[in-house]
């Protein structure tokens, strides 16, 4: 188990494990490339993020053997020379084929309760004007308000499937 602690005088964080199986194998590198999120009715998710995010899509594809329909989203910085992107959000619609996921069911609404997607704006007038937009139109749960130095100020709206978004300035990353 990994505790996690704050040194506020040096503001890092510092780790301590109790393990003492004498595991000395060196770490796997890791990247985090992508979420995967299922979704209802992609149209109108997809047309929901290009109303809330600048994220852009950047892969559709239709697979005629499972009958799944996906999209990816990514953030211009994230793009690679190449078309690629370095981390995308993989949206999801359609019935999981049992054949390749087993017993694995869908589920929507999957980022609820704490959990969430966080997106970065610039001002506190930008994290304003979702949360009017999306007060608007019914999707408002949280917000804006300022939490504190290290959350910022935030506002969080839910997706057509029930996932939350929070739209934060002012946050601390790392």
């Amino acid at each position: 188990m990994t505790d996690t602690t704050n040194d506020t005088t040096t503001n890092t964080t510092t780790n301590t494990t109790n393990d003492t199986s004498g595991d000395t194998a060196p770490k796997i590198p890791t990247l985090l490339t992508h979420i995967a999120l299922p979704v209802r009715d992609l149209a109108a998710t997809l047309a929901f993020y290009e109303r809330y995010t600048n994220l852009a899509v950047i892969h559709e594809r239709h697979d005629p053997e499972t009958d799944l329909r996906t999209a990816w989203l990514a953030n211009d910085r994230d793009r690679t020379t190449d078309g690629a992107a370095r981390f995308v959000i993989v949206l999801i619609e359609g019935k999981l084929p049992t054949k390749i996921t087993g017993d694995i069911q869908e589920q929507y609404g999957f980022l609820t309760s704490i959990s969430h997607l966080g997106l970065s704006l610039d001002s506190r007038e930008e994290v304003d004007r979702i949360a009017e937009m999306a007060k608007e139109e019914g999707c408002l749960l949280l917000g804006p308000m300022y939490r504190n130095e290290v959350v910022g100020y935030i506002c969080i709206v839910t997706d057509p499937d029930g996932n939350n978004l929070e739209f934060s300035v002012e946050q601390v990353l790392g």
